[in-house]
């Protein structure tokens, strides 16, 4: 029997190989510099960058656009897959930016979302199950982000002392997170430049990373199927009698969660 194909599946296949390709040309690092559009929005929809995102890296999981105006620098991340997601809300994404001259300049490392255990299990785990009608799942994963996903932790900055501030803040920095219908989440940053002007060189460039914190373990504690136990409470001897303690691991599922992931790369600031 022969197949058909029709003018629209035609098209289909024509569509789906252009994204297809589209997504594969984008390097692991963003190479442009990217001017924001007008009127941005952190939302965490980032419905301004959509198919505008200058690169997809394998090593952390993410896709990202890096963007400025003549106030702000903004970051624009997506990341799919329970395994990328799980990662992220046990230790946030760190936005850490440096002076690309003086390498002893303190730099300015900006992390969101903090969530406690219980929060990020109501997270994630509404994600896992594919047979979820998808409209219950995103109205039940974005309430409990907004009811957890309130802090900014913040290092390297001196007009700055806390070590976090509310999303709600009025110093300029802004944060926000929402998942979509495909199951992506969107991680929206918004870093006022004053902020960072000082790790600049002369032509406004500066290094940063953006970094997957993953599970910090406290010295002593033991990992059992994904999950730390102890942290100092449980420790076992070692060489077979009256050794030091010492940290055992015991992780089948999940071990990467417990080594931060980072990309490093060099941006510079965009003219209108």
């Amino acid at each position: 029997m022969k197949m058909r194909t029709t003018p629209i599946a035609l098209v289909s296949i024509f569509l789906l190989g252009n994204l297809y390709a589209s997504a594969q040309k984008l390097p692991a690092v963003q190479k442009a510099s990217v001017y924001a559009p007008v009127g941005i929005k952190i939302d965490g929809r980032g419905t301004e960058w959509t198919g505008k995102y200058q690169a997809k890296n394998s090593a952390t999981l993410l896709t990202y656009v890096m963007s400025n105006d003549d106030e702000n620098l903004y970051l624009t991340i997506q990341a799919e897959g329970t395994a990328a997601l799980g990662k992220i809300f046990h230790g946030g994404i760190s936005l850490l930016v440096k002076n690309k001259v003086d390498k002893n300049a303190k730099p300015v490392r900006i992390t969101y979302p903090l969530v406690t255990v219980t929060e990020r299990s109501d997270i994630v785990i509404p994600l896992r199950d594919k047979d979820n009608n998808i409209d219950s799942v995103m109205i039940a994963v974005n309430q409990a982000i907004g009811k957890s996903a309130k802090k900014i932790a913040i290092e390297g900055i001196d007009e700055i002392t806390d070590p976090d501030v509310s999303v709600y803040n009025d110093l300029g920095l802004k944060a926000a997170v929402e998942v979509d219908a495909t199951r992506t989440m969107t991680f929206e940053y918004k870093v006022p430049l004053k902020y960072i002007k000082h790790l600049m060189d002369a032509t406004s460039t500066f290094d940063y990373s953006i970094i997957v914190n993953g599970v910090k373990l406290e010295k002593n504690s033991v990992v059992v199927a994904g999950s730390a136990i102890g942290g100092g409470g449980a420790s076992f001897s070692g060489g077979g009698g009256g050794g030091a303690p010492m940290s055992v691991t015991i992780s089948p599922v999940g071990g990467d969660i417990f080594s931060p992931t980072d990309l490093k790369a060099t941006y510079t600031l965009a003219k209108k």
